[in-house]
């Protein structure tokens, strides 16, 4: 172990991850990995023999071997190559005639014999001729060992620098370079060279090291890892973004074999009916990998949680939608909406797997990925009110006061793209349409599993036990109501509570029956539906969760324009800009200026005003003033 040195394109096995060597410098091995998770590993030699004498770390693959003869002749430099040349031609003609003895007066002659025959003016002398004859003869009569000498090696500057200059070196650029707020590199080769002139004052003239040069100091910075720099400046995700790789992933082999699904804040603002800003919605996707089809989507200012991806994966599951239907496995990434044990519970009763992706990893679930960013660049960019993916790239754009549409307006616009546009064009890795492409493979397999109605509100619905009052059924501070309720509170035998069911995707409706009789269940209707129809519990207690905060009843008015707000900060982006403008407005007090007009303090009674005629084209904000 104490000879073993690491090569450039050796395969290892490290913690059960095939990694690749790619850079050495100094004491430093990096290794990549060639499959799996995008991993960029930094290791000193020490630690990785440690892991090797501990079993941790396996060789798998040595490094690329050296190409054929002929391959290495015929890629050599001009230089290189006529040099070769040469060395085989005086080479060839002494073992021709001396057969590998050199006896100096005859080698002598021949040698200048063989020169003039090529008209060589500078021949080689006896001691050149008899070490190229001496290193043909040890290598086995192979023409490859008498490729004249290349170049050193190259390595990086910062190890042609003695010890004590490189700890310098190395402890100004991290202490300076190296970190989230780096200083310029002109301010950090100065570090160096005040650190190092500062280091010679302690030492004889003749023992002080020599400074580099600013132009040497600049190639060393230049020469750090770039993945080592961005992750220290930027973090890991940046860096992992800028160093990543992919590979294609194989294909699924059928239909719903395979489905991906996200939750995406659209680049859009839309208005209510009064034309008043209420924020930007969410869009939840399910995509059928094999034929490239969204089948299921759900638009709402509800905020991503389960309810809002229930709703949605309801909607791909029933047999109203003739592209609908239940996957073998579907793809989630990491975020709270889909990470809920009732959702795997659902999922896997009726006859699918869910799967996970890795954090900060959108490459493992690509295709709904790319199907956001096609949206956003064709459709939502282009839309009144549109954000933009960059908010930097149109700083000069206000969306609040440009939007015109409603939520029904980009639900509509969203489904006319996606059934007009989307699914009828060909896709290159199809060759053909996602329409045409799901019409060949549905007609190839046996029919996907669809559910009515009916039956998926076994699933997705959840239950509580409540006393009829006045005709309504309460629970969280939701009301419902129906024909049925004095019916079921009335019918024998009495009880005191009646089983009442839910959806938590949309509360606008429910459910109840007489315990005795839980088959019979009868529709009920919101007392507020302005307010309950279509909101997910979640946001309903985020709305509850706010109004405690304010220590208000519950009223549904309160309610209504709690949401709004609600919606409304959820829907801006938290940038420093903002920040900063809000942290303004509050040290002004101007955030807590709720009426358009305030009212001043009148110390007196004013005076009438003396009516004046006005033209018809007076602005509305003009006014007189006594003096």
């Amino acid at each position: 172990m104490g000879i073993f040195e690491f090569k450039i394109g050796e395969h290892y096995r490290y913690r059960g991850q095939r990694l690749q060597i790619v850079d050495l410098q100094g004491e430093c091995v990096q290794l990549r990995a060639i499959e799996g998770r995008r991993i960029v590993l930094r290791q000193t030699r020490d630690i990785l023999l440690r892991a090797m004498k501990r079993g941790d770390l396996v060789k798998d693959q040595e490094a690329p071997i050296e190409k054929d003869p002929q391959k290495i002749i015929a890629g050599l430099p001009k230089p290189y190559a006529a040099a070769f040349d040469r060395h085989c031609y005086y080479t060839r003609g002494l073992m021709d005639e001396l057969h590998g003895r050199m006896p100096a007066r005859h080698a002598q002659s021949l040698i200048n014999r063989l020169a003039k025959q090529i008209n060589d003016i500078c021949p080689p002398s006896l001691s050149t001729a008899r070490s190229w004859v001496r290193t043909f003869c040890k290598s086995g009569y192979s023409y490859l060992s008498l490729i004249p000498g290349r170049k050193k090696k190259w390595t990086h500057r910062l190890e042609h620098q003695p010890k004590e200059v490189q700890e310098i070196i190395n402890q100004q650029v991290k202490e300076l370079y190296l970190k989230s707020e780096p200083a310029c590199k002109t301010e950090v080769i100065d570090a160096i060279v005040l650190e190092l002139e500062a280091f010679n004052e302690g030492r004889p003239k003749h023992d002080r090291l020599r400074i580099p040069s600013e132009s040497t100091l600049n190639r060393i910075l230049r020469e750090l890892d770039a993945n080592e720099t961005a992750c220290a400046q930027h973090g890991s995700k940046y860096a992992q973004k800028k160093q990543g790789w992919t590979r294609k992933r194989p294909r699924s082999g059928r239909l719903f074999e395979l489905v991906e699904a996200d939750t995406q804040q659209m680049h859009v603002m839309v208005v209510n009916d009064h034309g008043e800003v209420i924020g930007r919605p969410y869009l939840t996707v399910f995509l059928e990998i094999y034929t490239r089809m969204p089948y299921a989507w759900c638009i709402g200012f509800n905020p991503p949680s389960l309810d809002t991806t229930l709703q949605a994966l309801k909607q791909s599951l029933s047999s109203d939608n003739i592209y609908g239907g239940v996957a073998l496995r579907y793809v989630f990434d990491s975020g709270p909406e889909f990470v809920a044990d009732n959702l795997r519970r659902i999922i896997a009763l009726l006859g699918g797997e869910v799967c996970y992706c890795e954090p900060a990893t959108g490459n493992q679930k690509p295709h709904v990925e790319a199907f956001f960013g096609v949206w956003s660049k064709e459709i939502a960019h282009a839309m009144p009110g549109t954000t933009f993916s960059n908010v930097a790239a149109r700083s000069d754009y206000n969306s609040e006061k440009n939007a015109r549409l409603t939520i029904e307006a980009v639900r509509d616009a969203f489904g006319r793209w996606v059934n007009d546009v989307y699914c009828e064009r060909v896709h290159s890795s199809l060759n053909t349409s996602p329409r045409l492409a799901w019409k060949a493979a549905y007609t190839a397999m046996f029919p996907p599993r669809r559910y009515s109605p009916s039956e998926l509100r076994l699933h997705f619905l959840s239950a509580f036990k409540a006393s009829p009052q006045q005709g309504r059924l309460r629970y969280n501070s939701l009301f419902w109501t129906g024909p049925g309720v004095p019916y079921l509170a009335n019918r024998e035998p009495k009880v005191d509570k009646l089983h009442v069911y839910y959806d938590p995707s949309d509360l606008g409706h429910a459910w109840a029956c007489h315990p005795s009789y839980p088959n019979e269940l009868l529709e009920l209707q919101a007392v507020d539906p302005d307010y309950q129809q279509g909101l997910t519990m979640h946001l309903h207690q985020l709305t509850l969760k706010r109004l405690r905060t304010e220590r208000e009843a519950f009223n549904p008015r309160k309610a209504r324009q709690a949401r709004l707000a609600l919606l409304r900060e959820l829907a801006k982006v938290k940038t420093p800009a903002q920040r900063r403008q809000h942290q303004r407005a509050v040290e002004t007090g101007s955030l807590q200026r709720s009426r358009k007009h305030p009212v001043k303090a009148a110390t007196s009674k004013p005076k009438a005003p003396e009516s004046y005629r006005n033209h018809g084209n007076t602005p509305d904000d003009y006014s007189s003033v006594d003096v």
